[in-house]
């Protein structure tokens, strides 16, 4: 009998470089937005049938700015070795070897009331399925997708490594508006939260996700454990990230994706 269940894919979008998404500057038209990112799935065999997206807008604003479609790879691993990188992220997919790592591909595409729904204010929520887009047929007419993993690299017991990354099809930024209210001496504030102005902080963030000030490579430590509008908490105190008055907070996690898989 089959069975059904959902696999979470949060991907890192900034991965240790903000001048690769900066959130000021569009990543452009064919550029990597996130490389392999693994997700655990049951062991052997099974069938994507779904494939769902919920990406911020452009600072928490919904627009057509904010449409654009993406392309997303599947892999695996081969000889107990992950697919090696596709690119780095803001530029174009030229890493090479991970072709015979493929398992196939989809693209999820932005038409506003077809690819994407209609009325979200302040996201981006894409739907495809076995049927198109939409139910229109559309280009995210390519599932179901059937994939069978290599075991050997997890060391999980009952469950393999789907491989998962992004390509940009059309301009855009991830910038948030959310800017620090206050300037943040890590050294001596030593504090778990951070005092945030200009745009409601839910919109962008969420549980879980790293963050990084605009122009500096060094996320800001810890997680976040809780969200409101005008206070992010970290998971642990900020000891080395100083943070000017104004300077826009920036996720690494805009987007979220969300697989349906039938085992």
């Amino acid at each position: 009998m089959a069975q059904f269940l959902t696999v979470d894919v949060i991907p890192d979008c900034i991965n240790g470089d903000v001048s690769d998404n900066n959130g000021s500057s569009d990543i452009g038209a064919g550029d990597v937005i996130f490389d392999w990112t693994a997700v655990n799935v049951p062991a052997g065999s099974g069938m994507i049938q779904s494939v769902s997206a919920i990406v911020n807008a452009e600072d928490g604003a919904y627009g057509s700015g904010s449409l654009v479609d993406y392309e997303i790879l599947f892999a695996k691993s081969l000889r107990n070795e992950a697919p090696p990188s596709i690119g780095t992220i803001g530029a174009s997919a030229d890493g090479v070897g991970w072709k015979d790592h493929l398992v196939g591909a989809v693209q999820i595409e932005s038409t506003a009331g077809v690819g994407t729904l209609l009325h979200s204010d302040f996201y981006v929520v894409y739907n495809t399925s076995t049927t198109g887009n939409g139910g229109s047929g559309g280009r995210g007419h390519t599932l179901p997708l059937v994939y069978q993993l290599d075991h050997t690299i997890n060391t999980n017991r009952g469950f393999d490594k789907l491989y998962v990354a992004g390509i940009q099809s059309q301009s855009r930024n991830y910038g948030t508006g959310v800017q620090a209210d206050g300037a943040v001496d890590a050294s001596s504030a030593q504090s778990t939260t951070i005092t945030v102005k200009t745009v409601d902080a839910r919109k962008i963030f969420s549980v879980g996700d790293q963050v990084y000030v605009h122009d500096l490579d060094t996320p800001i430590p810890g997680t976040l454990t809780k969200v409101e509008a005008t206070t992010l908490t970290f998971s642990v105190a900020n000891t080395t990230v100083d943070i000017a008055d104004g300077d826009e907070l920036l996720t690494a996690n805009p987007i979220r994706i969300k697989l349906g898989i039938q085992i």
